[in-house]
């Protein structure tokens, strides 16, 4: 029992962040937040529309999400 919460807490210790899916009127994304450096940063994550098939083109793109 002692292994298995030696790696939750492994676990626990290198999360950076997470990402909840919402379905957007026009297509759906991921909303969340990252820590870098201490800080912490919200991000949206959309698919990548212009990946072409068999490429190494990213699936998903990450921006940095804008306060309106």
């Amino acid at each position: 029992m002692e292994n298995n919460n030696e790696k939750s807490s492994d676990w626990k210790d290198r999360e950076v962040g997470a990402l909840w899916r919402v379905d957007g009127s026009n297509q759906s994304f991921y909303s969340g937040s990252i820590k870098v450096g201490g800080k912490s940063l919200k991000i949206v994550c959309f698919t990548n529309k212009y990946k072409e098939k068999g490429s190494n083109q990213p699936d998903l793109r990450v921006y940095e999400s804008k306060d309106d």
